[in-house]
């Protein structure tokens, strides 16, 4: 008859873990939301003599799941979720153009490093595409998953000159959004030096 309380016990156990986890993933309906930003770049980059070459940064694609000001998750395989009181400031390639500009002017080899609309001339364009930005809480420990392609145009012949994907997963310390949108931007910074180091090695 002592096995009723002990199995009482782990039963109210194992709902408080669920009960926890829910309050982590889908915080309650009606609290304020919480809006972050992505504003990181490396703090150094390649760089080099300045050279007479100006760069268009175009807007970056999106996948249509990471177009959005919502934070996507994954806590099992093949699934995507969005946390309901936690959100981008503004969608990742609004965010991701100038963090590109800034640190491409970090280089100093380009004289100018422009966006659209600029209607001046330039000799390069660079694209980007975010295939992914999600916290997955399917590993131990949790992580972070930025991937980036680029490609780079010379803008007189329309000719690519190199195409490079980018891959960065970084470790989310606390199981919370907060600690994801920070791993985010480390993750950032990194991709933006490798893009970086990617675009002067073209040109």
């Amino acid at each position: 008859m002592k096995t009723q309380p002990i199995i009482l016990a782990s039963l109210l156990s194992v709902s408080a873990m669920m009960l926890s986890s829910c309050s982590l993933l889908s915080p309650v309906k009606g609290e304020n939301k919480e809006t972050y930003v992505l504003n990181t770049v490396p703090s150094s980059a390649p760089e080099k003599k300045t050279r007479p070459i100006a760069i268009l940064v175009t807007l970056p694609e999106a996948r249509p799941t990471y177009n959005t000001t919502q934070m996507a998750y994954t806590i099992r395989p093949y699934q995507v979720a969005y946390f309901t009181q936690n959100q981008w400031s503004e969608t990742p390639p609004q965010m991701l153009q100038p963090l590109i500009v800034r640190t491409l002017q970090k280089t100093h080899l380009f004289h100018a490093v422009v966006t659209p609309p600029f209607m001046g001339r330039y000799e390069y364009t660079l694209s980007t595409d975010i295939l992914m930005l999600q916290q997955d809480f399917t590993k131990v420990p949790a992580r972070l998953d930025l991937k980036v392609q680029a490609q780079l145009i010379k803008s007189s012949t329309n000719q690519v000159v190199g195409t490079k994907q980018f891959s960065v997963s970084e470790p989310i310390r606390y199981k919370s959004p907060y600690s994801g949108v920070a791993a985010a931007n480390r993750a950032t910074a990194k991709i933006l030096k490798e893009i970086a180091e990617f675009t002067v090695s073209k040109i």
